[in-house]
């Protein structure tokens, strides 16, 4: 049973087209995307309790960590990458066997495998997070769509 998440977090929104088109346009807006997906992706694998995204970042800019419910950001400090500090966290489980990671970077799904975490497969990811639907294609989205979405997560975020 798997009850801790571990994200790779500018590696995973990298390797899903709209997070990356994303992150172009709103850095905080795709990575409160990406915190969506997760929740999505918990609610299907209901003994998730806690979920780490761990970014790339500089601790002089972004500071160490934001904590949001079951979801917590850590982002690197200058010394380090989030690749180094995903693997600081798995050295600090206790129960590795209880942790899955999401990466698409083999220095880290190789760590991951060798410390006795799971790996998730990004197809696995997407098919629990697109219920179905064809949300990855790199399909344009029509304007009138694309405007409902802007005002729902702007009230949902409260930037409206």
């Amino acid at each position: 049973m798997t009850d801790t998440l571990i994200v790779d977090g500018y590696n995973i929104m990298r390797s899903i087209p709209e997070l990356d088109r994303a992150m172009d346009i709103d850095l905080r807006g795709a990575r409160k995307m990406l915190e969506f997906y997760l929740l999505r992706y918990s609610s299907r694998e209901r003994s998730i309790k806690r979920i780490y995204i761990v970014y790339d970042g500089k601790d002089s800019i972004n500071g160490g960590a934001e904590d949001a419910g079951m979801i917590k950001n850590i982002f690197s400090p200058s010394s380090s990458n989030a690749d180094r500090e995903i693997v600081n966290l798995l050295k600090k489980t206790e129960r590795p066997d209880r942790v899955a990671v999401l990466s698409r970077d083999n220095f880290v799904i190789n760590h991951t495998r060798v410390m006795g975490a799971r790996p998730v497969p990004m197809a696995i990811f997407k098919k629990k997070i697109s219920d179905g639907e064809h949300r990855f294609k790199n399909e344009p989205i029509d304007e009138g769509l694309k405007h409902k979405i802007n005002l729902e997560l702007k009230k949902l975020w409260g930037l409206e």
